[in-house]
């Protein structure tokens, strides 16, 4: 009798236990964390061995991005000795998304012996050689032969790619746009082929521009710098040359500031100097984009001025993009009004190119070839103001293409 007595209450304990939990449950389908925190709590307190509410708790604090707690709850589920698939798959989740890399990977061998599903345990090795930059790791690891059977998973496949971007990041990049008209101009041609390398964390380059327009002729030799600062800051700066300045201006360079606004948006500011053979021309420019789900929307204006007692005149441009699988995989479309010379699209001498009317609409393709190579294809249309009041038809072809070596 006695016995009976104590399963009666043993289990009616048990039944109050899993009733709260499930409440925990249902408030977390119902996406109200604290709430399912509280309940979860209050039945891990009427039954501290329960392994199971340790981890889910575990969870729960690691959505909430509060890792600290989430590492203390999975210590007790250890210590109620609740280690199984369900706690491999918290704590491997924990470290990933905690950014414990290194932790992970020092554990690696008890994970792949105790932990059953091979598959997201190779996701999250992959996931921590890229997150501590160890490409190399990464690749070795995708290209084992061992290792076939995960790398089908469009996932990996997806971030495997990923891999190879960050990793292979000496660029040659070619360029070609042919514009004609509707009057009677001849074709108008503009090529260019760059190289650029890292420099530490940052990134220079060199390039060669051609212009062939308006029955002139003109090379430039450019120069980019990017300077990576902090907190997904940068700079950018730029030098170039033309050895005729007949149609790019004999000197240029180039300033401007990147660096992050609200969530999703970021933002620059900066500056140009154009110097022709018979007028220099100060530009102050930026930008501001923001990030709408797999899409991305910018806007640019140009402010130009150019001496001696020229009127300032104003540009804009706005870019929409959205993208694919990844982010060299878009389709987008550009509004434009008005003319900047510092769009490589406007190469000319004309001292008073900026100031005459030019709408503008250009629909791109970039996609990628192979792994490691893209091309971006533009067709564009312009009408435009090249003598006071007098309006012409300007349709583009642009083509480009990078490669991305070791």
């Amino acid at each position: 009798m006695v016995f009976i007595a104590i399963s009666s209450v043993s289990a009616g304990g048990q039944v109050k236990v899993d009733s709260i939990f499930n409440r925990a449950i249902e408030q977390t389908k119902n996406q109200k964390l604290d709430s399912a925190i509280f309940e979860a709590n209050k039945a891990l307190i009427a039954d501290k061995k329960r392994g199971d509410i340790c981890v889910y708790l575990a969870n729960l604090y690691s959505w909430k991005s509060d890792y600290t707690t989430s590492k203390s709850f999975l210590k007790q589920a250890q210590a109620n000795n609740y280690v199984n698939d369900d706690y491999y798959l918290c704590l491997t989740n924990v470290l990933i998304r905690s950014a414990s890399y290194e932790e992970f990977l020092a554990d690696l061998g008890n994970y792949k012996k105790n932990y059953s599903d091979k598959d997201d345990l190779f996701k999250k090795e992959l996931t921590a050689y890229e997150g501590l930059q160890k490409y190399d790791e990464a690749v070795e690891l995708i290209r084992n032969p061992e290792n076939k059977k995960f790398v089908s998973n469009p996932g990996v496949d997806n971030q495997y790619t990923d891999i190879l971007l960050k990793r292979n990041k000496k660029v040659i990049s070619a360029y070609y746009s042919l514009d004609f008209f509707d009057k009677v101009f001849t074709p108008q041609h503009l090529a260019s082929l760059g190289y650029s390398f890292p420099v530490y964390d940052n990134s220079l380059g060199f390039r060669v521009n051609y212009a062939n327009r308006f029955d002139l002729e003109d090379y430039q030799l450019e120069t980019d710098f990017y300077w990576k600062l902090k907190k997904s800051q940068y700079l950018y700066l730029n030098y170039g040359y033309a050895f005729n300045a007949t149609l790019f201006p004999q000197h240029r360079a180039g300033i401007e500031y990147y660096f992050p606004g609200a969530p999703k948006v970021e933002a620059s500011i900066g500056g140009r100097f154009l110097k022709y053979t018979s007028t220099n021309v100060y530009i102050l420019t930026g930008h501001i984009g923001r990030y709408l789900g797999n899409s991305f929307l910018s806007i640019r204006p140009y402010f130009v001025l150019k001496d001696p007692y020229a009127e300032p005149s104003i540009s804009l441009f706005a870019n929409y993009r959205i993208f694919g699988k990844n982010e060299l995989n878009y389709w987008g479309i550009e509004l434009g009004y008005g003319n900047s010379p510092d769009d490589s699209y406007s190469a000319s001498q004309s001292s008073q190119f900026s100031q005459l009317s030019n709408y503008r609409v250009r629909l791109e393709k970039n996609f990628m070839v192979g792994r490691t190579s893209d091309i971006h294809f533009v067709l564009g249309y312009s009408k435009e103001e090249y003598l006071l009041n007098v309006f012409r038809n300007r349709f583009t072809i642009d083509l480009g293409y990078k490669i991305r070596l070791r």
